[in-house]
């Protein structure tokens, strides 16, 4: 056989040289850590990417095996993973690495078995597992936060609600004062304030559209003499009682007060002279024909009252007008008996 000659020789070397060169460039391209292993697990290849994640340069992981990079309790399961391997199975399992620099790193574990050789590529699980294990505490985080605003919109809510609550008892307190302000705290009737404000109004509007409009004044009879002899207590009980009589004798639109003492008015809505005297002379009834405790003692044997009628009209032009005007009347029915209804 003849001896190559050197342009064989060097043709030899040249295509080995690009194989090599093939190979190398081909594990550079590989982004993963990647392994060529013999039979016996000794690193045979690794690439860049291979030799960053163990932290190793090649020219100790050759003198290595691959099970010494792998931690004590993972042992196991990669051997049974070189076994399925074998067997001619690909492989992909979960496992972790012992690197000189980083520690223990979890990996994903992906290989085969060719030509008695195994080829290991490891993925890179700790950036991952990192992001995954920042994702949970970040769900977490978010959670809490859900929770903190539900638990922030009920607490928001209960003090709105107690906000609205206080709201509605400012109100009827409100409301409360008002009605006071212009009760009388005796009788419950309106007050004397509050009966020359409506009086005042009641006169504008006559004024303005011409509506008949009437005023009562209406006094309780000898009313000194049944206090005096039946004491205060029974002299309160007599001015609520003749409230809710005149009440009852006026119409629902009136407007009844106690304008002092034992001296009561009733603003007559919309009632014109004839109808007043009808709505006065119904109220002094009422009043005469109740029975009262001890009225017997009364200088006429008899607890009543006298009315004064008066109706808005010319020469009248004022409230003072009006209420003189009523007045006048309310004496004259004093004058002239009591127990009766002038106007």
């Amino acid at each position: 056989m003849p001896s190559p000659s050197l342009k064989d020789i060097r043709t030899k070397i040249e295509t080995l040289e690009k194989e090599i060169r093939l190979q190398r460039s081909l594990l550079e391209v590989i982004q993963d850590p990647f392994f060529i292993l013999d039979g016996k697990g000794n690193f045979l290849k690794v690439n860049p990417k291979g030799t960053e994640l163990l932290g190793y340069p090649f020219e100790i992981l050759r003198q290595k095996v691959f099970m010494e990079v792998i931690p004590l309790e993972d042992l196991t399961r990669v051997l049974e993973g070189f076994g399925e391997m074998e067997r001619g199975k690909e492989i992909r399992f979960r496992s972790h690495v012992h690197s000189r620099l980083r520690g223990r790193i979890p990996v994903e574990f992906f290989g085969t078995f060719r030509d008695g050789v195994f080829f290991i590529t490891l993925r890179d699980l700790g950036e991952m597992i990192q992001m995954e294990e920042e994702l949970e505490r970040a769900k977490k985080v978010f959670s809490e936060k859900i929770r903190e605003r539900d638990r922030y919109a009920k607490e928001l809510q209960v003090v709105r609600d107690l906000y609205q609550e206080k709201l509605k008892e400012i109100e009827i307190m409100k409301e409360e004062a008002v009605r006071l302000s212009y009760t009388d705290d005796l009788t419950g009737i309106y007050n004397h304030r509050f009966f020359i404000e409506q009086l005042t109004l009641e006169v504008e509007r006559q004024r303005r559209y011409s509506t008949p409009l009437s005023l009562l004044m209406i006094d309780i009879d000898y009313f000194k003499h049944y206090n005096d002899t039946n004491g205060h207590l029974a002299g309160d009980q007599v001015l609520k009682a003749i409230a809710v009589l005149i009440q009852r004798g006026v119409r629902q639109s009136d407007i009844v007060a106690r304008y002092g003492g034992e001296e009561f008015s009733a603003i007559l809505i919309n009632a014109g002279r004839e109808k007043a005297l009808e709505i006065a002379e119904r109220v002094r009834r009422n009043v005469a024909e109740t029975r009262f405790p001890n009225e017997s003692a009364q200088p006429n044997q008899d607890l009543t009252v006298s009315v004064g009628v008066a109706t808005f009209y010319a020469p009248l032009t004022t409230l003072t007008d009006l209420i003189r005007e009523a007045d006048h009347a309310l004496y004259r029915a004093k004058k002239n008996g009591r127990n009766r209804i002038e106007g």
